[in-house]
């Protein structure tokens, strides 16, 4: 039963919050209350892995559900990004939007991503997804007084209905070939042929849109830009991990002679996806469309490396960038949710910002140097590690694509980092007064973390590895 340890805490938290939307508890006895659920439920994840071996863990859990060294990993990380969720919630003035029904909602996404990410077959990875994908749109509407708001949660909720029709298409082809939806026998039972190719992209193309990547990801533009500041930094960090952990898993099921035809589909989704989120993005001054849209190029650079996996590549680089990534955006998310609310936010808005906010302007910037790839930074890092593998496969042009990219990306992030250090102008003052230190720790953690990680005192991913046996 410990084995299933982290996923029964995330289910019993998510009751407990149900049942407190009865009661008056006051925003921050729930905030207080849901981080130190997600603490416990954080640290869950090494009690399991320190106590079990990972053949175990394989075996046991259930005939759909298992925690091995991918699960924990994710898991892990998405419990970090429920727990700076939670602490940008502090900093909203909105107490209309945040009352205990927008905590119960978090907390049945955070499970829903949760098991998503341990399940190992197919329909019951479908189930989870919508419950995370019911409680988003819920929380995304929340925000009532806000047209933009209803209307992104209503065209979510449509064009997510229509994905969830193709994947159950696609799961009903595969079944049909390998008799199966759970994970280990989709693995031997696909073989080379038309349904079962189809059925596998009709499957990944959920996990497609749920990424946002390019020919999927007209409906992010909106939908985020819709979203109250804090639910888009939940749905660019957490739910984007546990959509790409899903797709990973899945792309090891494709049929092993057929993995070229998938790597291609890959290849040109990476290279096509970096040159629309780029050009998306030099193109606006609203802060939160820039980042959706860079959000895009980044989902390009994790394609690179799982077009690259094969006898000399791993998944290694994809797993670091995307953990990696998804952490520092959640950081910056919460701090612009600190800084300025839920209001509009344009470039101009940062003028000057380094004079009356220097924590958390010199957090922006280190931020937005990461995202470039400045060295000793974990963008760096990360970079290096993603097109390393590209050319140790062979393919080296989508390495150069990828440079490429990063050097047409420095234009926007450049005009972020000079507005807040070289324009003068007092828009900046009208900010949230931020007189919290919860908010200048949220600032310290993420430039700590992009530091250390970045130059190699700390590694994510050689600390997940002690628990791994």
């Amino acid at each position: 039963m410990i084995a299933l340890l982290p996923f029964i805490l995330s289910l019993a938290a998510t009751f407990i919050n149900i049942f407190l939307c009865v009661t008056n508890i006051s925003k921050r006895y729930s905030i207080n209350l849901n981080i130190l659920f997600w603490v416990i439920i954080f640290i869950s994840f090494f009690i399991v892995r320190s106590n079990f071996s990972n053949d175990f863990l394989m075996d046991f859990a259930t005939p759909f559900i298992s925690l091995d060294e991918f699960s924990f990993c994710f898991g892990v990380v998405l419990s970090a990004l429920m727990i700076i969720f939670l602490i940008s919630s502090f900093y909203s003035d909105d107490e209309k939007f945040y009352k205990q029904e927008m905590f119960a909602l978090a907390s049945l996404a955070g499970f829903g991503l949760l098991a998503m990410s341990l399940s190992v077959e197919l329909i019951l990875t479908l189930i989870f997804l919508e419950v995370a994908s019911i409680s988003i749109y819920a929380m995304i509407a929340m925000n009532s007084i806000e047209y933009k708001s209803v209307e992104a949660a209503f065209k979510y909720f449509l064009l997510s209905s229509f994905m969830s029709a193709f994947y159950l298409l696609g799961a009903a082809f595969v079944f049909g070939v390998a008799g199966s939806t759970k994970y280990s026998f989709i693995a031997t039972g696909l073989n080379s042929d038309f349904l079962s190719i189809i059925g596998m992209i009709l499957v990944l193309s959920m996990m497609f849109f749920k990424i946002a990547i390019f020919g999927f990801y007209r409906w992010s533009i909106d939908v985020y830009y819709g979203s109250n500041l804090n639910i888009a930094g939940f749905l660019a960090s957490a739910f984007k991990l546990a959509s790409f952990a899903i797709l990973i898993k899945l792309c090891f099921l494709y049929p092993g002679n057929n993995i070229e035809i998938l790597q291609g589909i890959f290849a040109i989704l990476a290279i096509l996806s970096m040159f629309a989120g780029n050009l998306l993005s030099l193109k606006e001054t609203n802060v939160k469309k820039i980042l959706i849209a860079a959000g895009i190029v980044h989902s390009g650079y994790i394609f690179i490396n799982l077009s690259s996996v094969g006898a000399s590549v791993s998944i290694y680089p994809a797993i670091f960038y995307l953990s990696t990534y998804t952490i520092v955006v959640g950081f910056l998310f919460a701090i612009l949710n600190g800084l300025f609310g839920d209001r509009e936010i344009k470039i101009s808005d940062l003028n000057g910002l380094y004079k009356v906010r220097p924590t958390e302007a010199f957090a922006f910037t280190v931020i937005c140097l990461s995202f470039i790839g400045f060295p000793y930074s974990v963008g760096f890092l990360g970079k290096l590690f993603i097109f390393s593998s590209a050319v140790e496969s062979g393919k080296t042009y989508l390495a150069i694509f990828g440079i490429i990219n990063t050097i047409f990306s420095v234009y926007y992030y450049l005009k972020i980092i000079i507005s807040i250090y070289f324009s003068e102008n007092k828009t900046a003052l009208s900010c949230a007064d931020s007189k919290k230190f919860g908010l200048k720790l949220l600032a310290l953690s993420s430039i700590l973390f992009i530091i250390l990680e970045g130059s190699g005192i700390f590694s994510i991913i050689s600390f997940l590895n002690l628990f791994i046996r």
